[in-house]
């Protein structure tokens, strides 16, 4: 009798060996149902038989395996298929969360991409204004260049004013000299009859007119009178001597507005040194102001070209 192998897999080794013996089983009953025969008739009745039998067992045995590995192939392949579905879905949910971070990722640059041409345009506008105000900058340095080289002609022009004004003070107060020399020659000459009397050289600085020569003239009249006032001899030599000579004799008695010709001219030379020196006060005022105008526009000249 022939002999039929067996094919054993993983899972299925139970159910291989029942068919396996199904086969070899249904072998046996054909093998004792051919010895029947051969008993019964002769060995040539199934001598061309056996050979079909066993050739349809073997077909049979194989057809078995071939089943059996197909069914083993079979459940590979779900296992397989199952392992693809679950991969599938695995990569599903990833593609999905890959998209929706790349709606996010591109949502956050399309509103980057917004911010940076806001930026971008808010830069442009501001670089436009700072043109702008470059220009006017410019434009305003300019103008205060200009106002500066016209502050400066003008205060060159008044620097040239006042010195002008300095020099026809000073001509004004030589001729103020001269004027009061003429003066003390008048006080002072024969017919006056009186020695020259020194006067401090501040009173001489200023014009005291006309009417100084007629109050020193009456003072020296009443000066001259003096002596005769005083109860003296009028027949002694000294009441012909002028009074101009016996007033160095009684400077120590007497007050210094007494003997001092120039006393009652005094308030005059001051009244017309006030204006004179009011002048004198106006002149260093706008100066000054000249002065401190040049340098608060130098300095706003240099801010401006530092900015």
């Amino acid at each position: 009798m022939m002999e039929i192998d067996e094919v054993v897999y993983q899972d299925d080794y139970g159910s291989v060996s029942v068919m396996s013996e199904r086969v070899s089983g249904l072998a046996n009953s054909i093998y004792r149902e051919f010895e029947r025969l051969i008993r019964s008739y002769d060995e040539e009745v199934v001598k061309e038989l056996m050979p079909l039998v066993v050739n349809v067992l073997e077909n049979l045995d194989s057809v078995l395996t071939e089943n059996q590995e197909h069914e083993v192939e079979l459940e590979l392949l779900k296992e397989d298929n199952e392992q693809l579905i679950t991969q599938y879905e695995r990569e599903k949910a990833l593609r999905k969360q890959a998209e929706e971070k790349f709606i996010e990722f591109e949502d956050a640059l399309e509103g980057e991409k917004k911010d940076l041409q806001t930026h971008v345009e808010s830069l442009e506008l501001q670089g436009k204004q700072l043109e702008l105000k470059t220009k006017n900058y410019s434009d305003q340095i300019t103008r205060l260049e200009e106002r500066e080289s016209d502050m400066k002609k003008e205060y060159n022009a008044l620097h040239q004013r006042h010195t002008e004004m300095i020099q026809t003070y000073v001509e004004h107060i030589e001729r103020s000299k001269m004027q009061q020399a003429g003066n003390n020659s008048q006080l002072e000459g024969p017919g006056s009859g009186r020695t020259k009397v020194e006067r401090p050289p501040s009173l001489s600085l200023y014009p005291s007119g006309e009417g100084m020569g007629m109050e020193d003239g009456s003072e020296s009249d009443s000066v001259a009178a003096t002596p005769s006032s005083t109860g003296s001899k009028s027949n002694t030599p000294t009441s012909s001597v002028p009074s101009a000579t016996v007033t160095p004799l009684n400077e120590g008695f007497l007050p210094p507005g007494e003997f001092d010709p120039m006393h009652a001219v005094k308030p005059r030379q001051e009244g017309a040194k006030l204006p004179q020196q009011k002048l004198r006060n106006a002149l260093n005022i706008v100066k000054n102001d000249l002065i401190a105008k040049v340098d608060e526009l130098s300095g706003e000249h240099e801010l401006l070209r530092g900015d």
